[in-house]
C-alpha cells in the first residue's frame, strides 16, 4: 500500500479570492496570538497529513452492488466494517474492511426492517442502527434483524431530530411538537436527550444563539396526505453554528459561538471545560455577503432536490430575502475521532467551510492546524485511523473513499 501526505481536499474549493480577503483571514488568527507556538493561545502549527488509501466504492455500470443512488450517510463500526446509507434505495450497504461487501440492510417498504422516509440513520459501534424517520425510529441488531419500531406523532410524543447517540444509545439532539410555541423560549437552542424506551425527552443543555429577528421562524403543519409541510424562512447568514459530536466518556464538545469557543458538556448539562483560541471573527463586508448568496442558492435547490424523495413538502424563501449578521463566526463545525481528538473547522474568508482545521484534545492540548488545501474532516471516522469521504468523481459518479490517517507532520 503506497503512503502518501495528502494535499487536496475532497470538497471543492472557491475560485481565487480577492487578496485583500485572504491577507484578511490568514491575519486574523496570527495577529491576535500572543502565546507560545504549539499552543492554544499561539500561532497556527501547521500540520500535512501523511494518509494511504485503502478503498473506493461507486460504480457507474448499473449492476454492481455498489451503484448508489444517493449516498446520505457513512458510518465506520468497531470492527472497521463501513456502513454506507443509500438514501435512494433506501438501504444501508455494509462494506467489510477490503471494501467488498458484506451484507445489505432495509429497503423501499413499511414493514419491519423495510425504510420508508428516513431521516437519517445512526451506527453504534457495535453496529446496531438507529434510523430516524419522521413518523418512526426503527432499531435493528447489528445483522440487520428488525428489533422494535417506535412510532413518533407530531402533534403528541413530537418531531426528533437526532445526529448523534450516547454511548447508553439515548439520542442527542433537538424535539419539537407541532403547536407547541414555547418549546423555543427565545433564550437559546435546546438540546434533548430522548431515551428510547418512550419516557419524556430529557433537556439536557440550552445553546446560546443570537437573538431571534421577526418572522424568521421555521414552521411545520401536516399535508392533506398525512406528511409535514415545511415553511422555512430564508434566515439570517451567519448565525453562530450550533454543531456537537459525543466524546467516549458521554461528554458533547460543542460549538455555538461568534468566536472560537468548543464548549465540553458534560451529562447532567454542565459545562466542564472550554477550549479557546484568541482568533477574532471577519467583519461582514459586501463581497462576503454576495459570496453566501450564491451558497443560499445552492443549497435551496439540493433542499428542493432531497425533499422529491421523502413524504415531505418544503417551502423556503427566496435569496432576496436573507439577511446578514455583523460578523461571520470563527467556527464552522466540528467532529470528534475515535481517538477522542476534536477537529474543529474554522469558516473561510468568505464565510464558507473552506477554512483550516485546528485538531485539539480535550484537556485543551493543541494538536495542530491542517492547511485549508489540506485533508478535510471525513464525512466518517473509524477505529485504527480510518476516514471516510462522500465524493462524486469525474463522472459525477456517487463515490465512498476510505483513506488512513498514518501521520500527522509538522510542515517543514
Amino acid at each position: 500500500m503506497r503512503t502518501k501526505t495528502t494535499t487536496t481536499r475532497p470538497r471543492f474549493l472557491p475560485p481565487v479570492l480577492p487578496l485583500a480577503l485572504l491577507v484578511a483571514c490568514g491575519d486574523t488568527g496570527n495577529r491576535s496570538a500572543t502565546g507560545a507556538a504549539g499552543t492554544l493561545d499561539g500561532p497556527d502549527v501547521i500540520v500535512n497529513a501523511v494518509t494511504e488509501e485503502v478503498f473506493t466504492v461507486g460504480s457507474a455500470t448499473g449492476n454492481d452492488w455498489d451503484t448508489f443512488g444517493s449516498v446520505s450517510s457513512v458510518h465506520f463500526d468497531a470492527q472497521a466494517n463501513l456502513h454506507i446509507f443509500d438514501s435512494q434505495a433506501a438501504q444501508i450497504l455494509v462494506v467489510g474492511p477490503e471494501g467488498s461487501l458484506i451484507r445489505a440492510v432495509g429497503g423501499q417498504g413499511e414493514g419491519p426492517g423495510e425504510f420508508g422516509d428516513v431521516i437519517r440513520v445512526i451506527v453504534g459501534r457495535d453496529g446496531s442502527y438507529t434510523v430516524m424517520g419522521f413518523m418512526q425510529i426503527d432499531l435493528l441488531e447489528p445483522d440487520g434483524e428488525f428489533v422494535r419500531r417506535i412510532t413518533l406523532d407530531p402533534m403528541t410524543t413530537g418531531l426528533v431530530m437526532a445526529d448523534v447517540a450516547l454511548p447508553d444509545g439515548r439520542l442527542v439532539g433537538h424535539f419539537r411538537r407541532l403547536g407547541d410555541d414555547d418549546e423555543q423560549s427565545g433564550e437559546g437552542v435546546p438540546i434533548h436527550l430522548f431515551p428510547l424506551d418512550a419516557t419524556e425527552p430529557e433537556l439536557l443543555y440550552t445553546a446560546w444563539e443570537l437573538p431571534e429577528e421577526a418572522e424568521d421562524e421555521t414552521s411545520f403543519s401536516r399535508t392533506s396526505e398525512g406528511g409535514i409541510l415545511t415553511r422555512m424562512a430564508a434566515g439570517r447568514a451567519f448565525e453562530p453554528r450550533l454543531d456537537f459530536d459525543v466524546l467516549t466518556d458521554g461528554r458533547l464538545a460543542l460549538i455555538d459561538s461568534i468566536g472560537y469557543r468548543v464548549k465540553l458538556i458534560g451529562l447532567d448539562g454542565g459545562v466542564t471545560g472550554a477550549i479557546e483560541r484568541p482568533i477574532a471573527p471577519l467583519p461582514v463586508t459586501a463581497a462576503i455577503m454576495e459570496a453566501e448568496r450564491d451558497r443560499y442558492r445552492d443549497r435551496e435547490a439540493r433542499i428542493l432536490e432531497s425533499a422529491t424523495r421523502l413524504n415531505a413538502q418544503i417551502e423556503q424563501e427566496g435569496v432576496e430575502e436573507r439577511t446578514f449578521a455583523d460578523e461571520v463566526p470563527v467556527l464552522f463545525g466540528l467532529k470528534v475521532d475515535w481517538n477522542d481528538r476534536i477537529w474543529v473547522d474554522r469558516r473561510g474568508p468568505t464565510g464558507d467551510d473552506d477554512g483550516p482545521t485546528d485538531i485539539v484534545a480535550p484537556d485543551g492540548d493543541y494538536i495542530g492546524t491542517l492547511p485549508p488545501e489540506g485533508l478535510r474532516t471525513p464525512d466518517a471516522f473509524g477505529p485504527d485511523g480510518l476516514l471516510a469521504y462522500i465524493e462524486r468523481d469525474e463522472m459525477d459518479v456517487p463515490t465512498v473513499r476510505v483513506v488512513r490517517l498514518v501521520a500527522l507532520e509538522p510542515e517543514g
